[in-house]
């Protein structure tokens, strides 16, 4: 499957899912970073690093959510995500090498759905700049008082459209 051509139905909604994902992630690295380091098979010795991680995750979720146009939160979670897989390949040990190798697989998981949610909102907001605006256009050949009473000059009623004689107004001479 190629991410290129991969197109989200909803790419607001999922870059709004990514966003809330981001804080959720943030807050459980702010709250619990040696857990969250042990369940990436990193051991439980780098706290701070977690810690700043989640400040990373909440920031980003903060401007996905908050933002008119979520594209450069987007990528960057994709920048975090690939700071984050190095930081498990460099932290991983050696009796948690499956834990680290899984967490691994979910993380490019997660950078892959981050990159298709970008090129999605970057393909939405080219898609906004060539939309033509027609708020300036009233539909008239000319402006409005060079219209006006441009069709009583020479307009005739087709016969069948004309009032009929008989319900004519009289005329008094």
């Amino acid at each position: 499957m190629n991410l290129k051509s991969l197109k989200i139905p909803n790419p607001d909604s999922f870059a709004r899912f990514l966003g809330f994902f981001s804080l959720a992630l943030g807050v459980a690295e702010l709250v619990a970073p040696r857990a969250v380091s042990r369940a990436a098979g990193m051991g439980g010795d780098k706290p701070g690093l977690l810690r700043g991680y989640g400040a990373r995750e909440v920031a980003t979720g903060i401007g996905i959510l908050a933002s008119k146009n979520p594209e450069p939160w987007l990528w960057a979670r994709v920048a975090g995500d690939a700071l984050d897989m190095a930081t498990v390949g460099a932290g991983r040990r050696r009796s948690q090498g499956r834990t680290a190798a899984i967490a691994l697989v979910a993380l490019a998981g997660v950078a892959a759905m981050d990159v298709v949610a970008a090129r999605n909102a970057r393909l939405k907001q080219q898609a906004k700049k060539t939309a033509r605006d027609y708020s300036d256009r009233s539909g008239f050949p000319r402006p409005a008082d060079q219209m006006r009473g441009a069709a009583k000059e020479d307009f005739q009623p087709p016969r069948d459209m004309r009032t009929p004689e008989p319900m004519r107004p009289a005329s008094i001479h």
